[in-house]
Parts: structure tokens; sequence; C-alpha cells
């Protein structure tokens, strides 16, 4: 059966490698820096706080990768654009919001799986920005729950699309998957230029990513028994490490990058 309009057919992966599309091209770092509207920079500062560098510059790793993705497959401008309901601030918003399940003080000792307790959150937050949403956007109050409903499913549902759990989805969910999955390991790789690669490790460093994740992953399925994250870790780790576009780019667990995890492990209960 031929995928409705406005979704994207599953396996996501599977399906870009179907599509006729030229190789893709480099691209300048201007398209990968976050949205100049007041609600989006006010995202990015909340996530700089929220998590530490390793988190908080995968989420904006994220987004930069879902946008390389996104203009290889045609999906940015026209009537392809318009027909998935692409845009470029909500994506961002879902994609650097996506790990706030990743938050030591609640998240980790919630019942709620990371994905979920992390969509709710930022759920909440989008909902909390009506006065930056107006002013940016020109919209209305009902659209702003639109977002938050759109960006709260992308978030819950990131890590079971990464493991091809749907026949179909919608633009914002495909592009955290697609984003998330390529910074873990590298699996659209075919579909972004390895000069956009370097550029946009080099805007966001991965400061010990590989280190910060395992050490969160074993807080979350220790603490969680069946949570959504468990049947995830043995597909990226320890195959997080040797992600050959990464070659040369990945980066030791820090103090500045978010050394106290480590130490977590040994003191959380």
């Amino acid at each position: 059966m031929p995928c409705p309009p406005g979704t994207i057919p599953a396996p996501l992966v599977e399906h870009l490698r179907t599509l006729s599309r030229p190789q893709p091209s480099p691209h300048p770092l201007q398209l990968f820096e976050v949205p100049q509207t007041k609600l989006c920079l006010r995202a990015e500062a909340f996530v700089s706080d929220w998590l530490p560098v390793w988190a908080a510059n995968h989420c904006f790793r994220t987004y930069a990768f879902a946008i390389a993705i996104a203009e290889y497959a045609g999906w940015t401008t026209g009537a392809q654009a318009k027909n998935l309901g692409f845009d470029k601030e909500l994506v961002f918003l879902s994609c650097a919001l996506h790990e706030m399940g990743f938050d030591l003080k609640s998240g980790v000792k919630s019942r709620l799986s990371l994905e979920i307790w992390g969509a709710i959150k930022a759920r909440e937050w989008i909902l909390g920005q009506g006065d930056a949403f107006m002013e940016s956007e020109g919209r209305c109050h009902n659209d702003l729950i639109e977002w938050a409903d759109e960006a709260c499913e992308a978030i819950a549902r990131h890590t079971i699309e990464f493991r091809g759990f749907s026949s179909r989805v919608r633009v914002t969910g495909a592009l955290v998957t697609l984003g998330a999955g390529q910074d873990l390991m590298g699996l659209s790789s075919a579909f972004i230029h390895p000069e956009d690669v370097t550029t946009i490790c080099g805007k966001w460093p991965r400061a010990g990513y590989c280190d910060g994740l395992r050490a969160h992953a074993i807080l979350e399925v220790s603490n969680k028994p069946a949570c959504l994250f468990e049947d995830c870790v043995g597909a990226f780790d320890p195959g997080m490490y040797s992600i050959s576009c990464f070659e040369g780019l990945q980066g030791e667990l820090t103090e500045d990058s978010g050394w106290q995890l480590r130490r977590d492990l040994v003191t959380f209960s």
C-alpha cells in the first residue's frame, strides 16, 4: 500500500536508499546554525544549561544532521516540504529537546523511560513559551499546542523508530530519529557529505559523547527494568566508539563536559 501523503515510509534509512537523489554535497555552516528566533534561541540556552556538554552538543548535532539529511532527501523546500509539513524551527526544537530525559536530578529516578519522561518535559517546556512563540511565529496558542504535541511524539518515539518499529513516520519524528541515529552510529552517512560531518562536529564537538552515553545508559537500564532504552543499548555499545565517519572526532569525558556522571555511577542510589 502506498504511503499516505504527509508521512515518510519506514524503515527510514532503507527509505532514504530508495530515493533517486544526487550524491550529497557539502553545505556551509550557516545551514546548520540555530534558527534565530526568540523561541529557538531560548531553547538553545535552556538545553545548554539543562544538560552536560556531551549531551547538549549531541542534541545540536542531531539537529544539524537532521537538516543535512532533509536537504539530501528534498524535504526542505517546494511541494514536498509543504506536503510533509516540514518546519525548520519545529525540527530544531524537537532535536534540541530530545534528550531532556538525560536528567540526573529527576529523570533517571522516574519510573518512566527516559524517552517518555523527556518527551513530557519537552512538551511542558514548549507550552510555557507562548509569548516567544507568538512573537516569533505570529501564530495562535492552538498552533503552539500542535508544535508541543508534535515534538513530544517525536521525542517519545525516537529510539523505537531507531529500531524500525513503525511502517511510516511524520517528518519531524523521522528527522529526530535520523539525526540522532547518525550522531550515534553514523547510520545515514551515505546521505551526508563527509565535509558536513567535520563541520558539524567542529561546531558542536563530541566531547566525550560516547562515554557519557554509556554511563547514563547504565543508570537508566539498571534502575528501570524493561525500559525502552534497554533494548537499544546492545545496538550501539561498544560499536559507537568505532564509527568510521567520526574517526579522529571522538573525545573523552572530562570534568568540563560532564565528569559528574561518572561519579554518580558510584554514588547514585
